[in-house]
């Protein structure tokens, strides 16, 4: 069987004597969405930003392309990368954020080459012409000299998404990234997403949007406790899941089970 691009080992996170993750597994198929559902505080975007060591796991291995994340082998022994080599790691994977995270003071074109010149060391005028290419992607082309407080909420998350692709990444991580928009924005922040999907980008998505999940995702997860409490194919766990707790959960979400 093919190697997943994404795997994860026996991942947990504490903070001080509270247990967030409590031994996650997971593996993520090259070019599959997975969705990670659960009530808040199941440890979903904890789990999240330990797959790029935003969070550094207390304990378990992120594995991505088969390589650990942020540590590397001496001998029989895993220790902690340096910074810099971290930091060449979290290039291939791009994360969007529930706040949009732009600089202000920069222009939406501005925010997307900053990367891309400053870390991939490609020339400024090569990198614009990614960067319109990519806000072309997103339907954020005609607003590319605008800056962040000019556009709405879901702009803004758009143009974040550009900028995360503009690292060229093997992977993309989405932390809710409806959450903080208005309802009537949120469509076309979905719409991106879905079309990410329909081009073969390998994601990652918490969301609380189950309409998307059921739609977009290969895979299905639902947490709870710092635990998956259960995974498989949407259409089968959003229609007949097994667990109790999942049962609960869906019956308030989607009124359905």
């Amino acid at each position: 069987m093919t190697e997943p691009l994404l795997k994860v080992e026996q991942l947990r996170k504490s903070f001080g004597a509270h247990d967030v993750l409590r031994g996650i597994d997971l593996a993520v198929k090259r070019g599959d969405v997975t969705c990670i559902v659960g009530p808040s505080g199941s440890g979903k975007s904890t789990l999240l930003r330990c797959l790029n060591h935003l969070e550094t796991p207390t304990k378990g291995v992120v594995f991505l392309n088969g390589v650990p994340v942020g540590v590397r082998w001496k001998g029989n022994r895993l220790y902690q990368m340096s910074f810099n080599e971290l930091a060449r790691q979290r290039q291939r994977m791009g994360m969007v954020f529930q706040a949009f995270n732009l600089f202000p003071h920069k222009t939406v074109l501005e925010n997307v080459t900053e990367a891309p010149i400053l870390v991939r060391r490609i020339k400024r005028k090569a990198a614009e012409v990614e960067a319109m290419d990519l806000l072309e992607r997103v339907g954020m082309a005609e607003r590319a000299n605008y800056y962040p407080p000019q556009l709405s909420g879901g702009q803004q998350q758009r143009a974040a998404i550009a900028r995360s692709l503009a690292m060229k990444p093997d992977l993309m991580l989405f932390d809710e990234p409806t959450s903080a928009l208005d309802p009537e924005l949120v469509g076309e922040v979905l719409a991106v997403m879905r079309q990410l999907a329909d081009d073969g980008m390998t994601m990652v998505v918490v969301t609380h949007e189950m309409g998307f999940a059921r739609d977009v995702a290969d895979h299905l997860v639902f947490m709870d406790g710092g635990v998956i409490i259960e995974e498989g194919a949407p259409a089968d766990l959003l229609t007949h899941p097994h667990h109790e707790r999942t049962k609960a959960f869906l019956s308030r979400v989607l009124n359905t089970v």
